[in-house]
Formats: structure tokens, C-alpha cells, sequence
């Protein structure tokens, strides 16, 4: 699809097909990244055929070859910076439809296959049937453009066995199919060149659980199962520092590679995201949104955000000046901070 055909395409593309309502996120150039207007394109089909009798399951895609959905649109969020009204809207509405998705009433079909990374996560985790194929590259990069991962995925993060979930959000590491499976992350690994059966007979049926058990094939075991107990050692210590100081520890290629990610992110980004991850067991869905909205409106007044969307989606030099630079010196009143309430007239609400 050329540039201007993309746009003049709408950026969701919906439709019902037998007994499917099949949303399709139309932005292949940017890997489907989400828009303002695709969450509102997307919870308003949603609702619409949530009372509608011929639509028994959703099932949600991603236009193109390369990626279900690469996550928020970082350009549109830099662009904007200064303007506390765009900030307050574009992480209402997105956490707004995570939680929606997470109690639709009907069957609901993530078909994550490609990249699948923050907000792409948030349509699609949150949801009833979590569809990953060989493809599939999940992550939650967040720390490393200088924002810490949202939409509720401390939900979800908390729930991954051991503290597979802190190594997530801590480094944004890129996880394969097989691996979103084993942590708990989807339900079911398909072979992309499946996923159009699998459509097929969501449509004709109906029946998400038999559709998807019918398409699915087993996961084989995986290298982060095989890096288990170094990994809990190391990612289950008390602070970011002393998880940095095990890695330094370990010599393997797993806590190499998560030690440069770490040292790559944005000091700030990783405390307040060890914090969000620590207290996350026990509380709800919207508990966990509630929390990231919170964060998210701190974050969007302090520079490391911007910074980080300058050097890796903007620039693209990839060298982001952190303010402040070192772990050490990030001052836990800013952390406290960032948690605190916002007020009745500016917290977040669920419909």
C-alpha cells in the first residue's frame, strides 16, 4: 500500500463476516501504530456490536505482514508535547478501551502475530483469546524511550512465572511466540500461514474456543524457559541497582544482553517501572490503569519521554541524554510523586 493510499484508508477497518466482527488496524507503514482516532474508532465498534445479535465473536488484526501493532504512536505524543489536554486524552482513551476489552461481553480474538509491543499489547493481552504465531516479537520497550510500560500491563507482567516479569519490564526484551505462551502472555501459538483459517472458521462457527484449539499447535520449550533460575535470581533482588549488580554477575549471554538494556534506559523510566511492578500483585485491572494514568501525566512533564522519543524515533541517533543519567542519582521523591493521586476531577474513569 503506497503513502497516499494509506491515507486516504481509514485507519480501522471493520466489518462482519458470518458470525465475526473482524476490526483490522490499517497503518501498515508505521506497523499499526495507535492513533486517537483508532481508539475511538475501535471502542466504538466494540460497543456497537457488543448488542449486536449477528456478531458472536471479534476478532482483531493487524493490516500487512510486519506487525499486529507496534504500540502508541510515539511521533504524535512527541509532537504534542507541552499540551496537557493531548495528554490527558490520548492515555484516557487508551486505558479506557484496555479495560473495556478486558470485560468484553463477547468472545474476543487478539491475532498477534508480527510485532506486538506496548499499546499493541494493551488490545490484545487484556483480551479472552491471545493468538501468537512463529512471527509474534511481544514486548514492552518502554523504559527505553524514557517511559515506563503502561496500559496495565503490571497486570499482567506480575502474573508471568517467577520474575519473568520485572526482566520484561525492566529491559524490553523481544519474546517470540512460544515464549508469550509459556509466560502466561497468550493462550495459543498458530502458524501464521493459518491465521486466515482461523478467521474462516471464527466467522462460520462462532465458537472461539473450538476455532482456536482446531488452528493451534503446541509450543516447544524455549531458551528464557532454560534461563529460569538465573533469571529470578538475578531480576528478584530488592532494587534496580542490585539487579544491575547480579547481572554483573552472571556469565551468559541473557544477563549481558539485560544488563546493556538496562544501562541503555532511562534511569528514571526503570525505577519508576520496578516500583509500578513490586506493587502490582493483588490489584485489579483498573487498580493497575489507574495507577499508569497517574504515572503517564507526571511523565509527559518531565524531559526524558521526549528525549527518548527524539534519539530512537525521531533523530534516530539512539543517544538520549537521560536527566538524571545514573540510577543512583534518581531522587525518590520524584518516584513518590509520580504515583500520587491527581485529584477526583482528573483521575481516571471507567463507563
Amino acid at each position: 500500500m503506497s503513502a497516499a493510499n494509506e491515507a486516504d484508508e481509514p485507519p480501522v477497518l471493520g466489518e462482519v463476516r458470518g458470525c465475526a466482527g473482524i476490526l483490522t488496524l490499517n497503518r501498515p507503514r508505521v506497523l499499526n501504530a495507535l492513533s486517537i482516532p483508532m481508539f475511538a474508532l475501535l471502542h466504538a465498534r466494540l460497543r456497537e456490536w457488543a448488542d449486536d445479535p449477528r456478531v458472536r465473536v471479534v476478532v482483531v488484526r493487524g493490516a500487512g505482514e510486519r506487525a499486529f501493532c507496534a504500540g502508541g504512536d510515539v511521533r504524535a505524543v512527541y509532537e504534542a508535547r507541552g499540551d496537557d489536554a493531548y495528554m490527558d486524552r490520548v492515555y484516557r482513551i487508551e486505558y479506557e478501551l484496555d479495560e473495556y476489552i478486558a470485560r468484553y461481553p463477547k468472545p474476543y480474538v487478539a491475532l498477534m502475530s508480527g510485532v506486538t509491543m506496548g499499546g499493541g499489547c494493551g488490545i490484545s493481552v487484556h483480551g479472552r483469546h491471545r493468538v501468537v504465531t512463529e512471527t509474534t516479537k511481544l514486548a514492552m520497550p518502554e523504559a527505553a524511550l524514557g517511559l515506563f510500560p503502561d496500559v496495565g500491563s503490571s497486570h499482567f507482567l506480575a502474573r508471568c512465572p517467577g520474575h519473568t516479569g520485572m526482566l520484561l519490564a525492566l529491559t524490553g526484551l523481544r519474546v517470540d511466540g512460544a515464549d508469550a505462551v509459556h509466560l502466561g502472555l497468550a493462550d495459543a501459538l498458530v502458524s501464521s500461514g493459518r491465521l486466515d483459517d482461523l478467521v474462516e472458521a471464527l466467522a462460520r462457527t462462532g465458537d472461539a474456543d473450538t476455532a482456536v484449539a482446531m488452528c493451534a499447535r503446541p509450543s516447544p520449550p524455549t531458551r528464557l524457559l532454560a534461563d529460569r533460575s538465573g533469571i529470578d535470581a538475578c531480576f528478584g533482588r530488592e532494587s534496580v541497582a542490585a539487579i544491575v549488580g547480579a547481572l554483573r554477575g552472571v556469565d551468559d549471554p541473557w544477563a549481558r544482553e539485560a544488563g546493556r538494556a538496562i544501562a541503555a534506559a532511562s534511569p528514571t523510566s526503570l525505577e519508576v517501572a520496578f516500583r509500578n511492578l513490586r506493587e502490582a500483585p493483588g490489584r485489579s485491572l483498573r487498580e493497575c490503569l489507574t495507577t499508569d494514568f497517574r504515572i503517564s501525566q507526571r511523565l509527559m512533564r518531565m524531559p526524558d519521554y521526549f528525549e527518548g522519543a527524539r534519539a530512537i524515533v525521531v533523530d534516530k541517533d539512539r543517544d538520549p541524554r537521560w536527566r538524571p543519567s545514573r540510577i543512583e542519582d534518581v531522587d525518590p521523591r520524584v518516584v513518590d510523586a509520580c504515583f500520587a493521586p491527581l485529584g477526583p476531577a482528573m483521575e481516571l474513569s471507567f463507563a
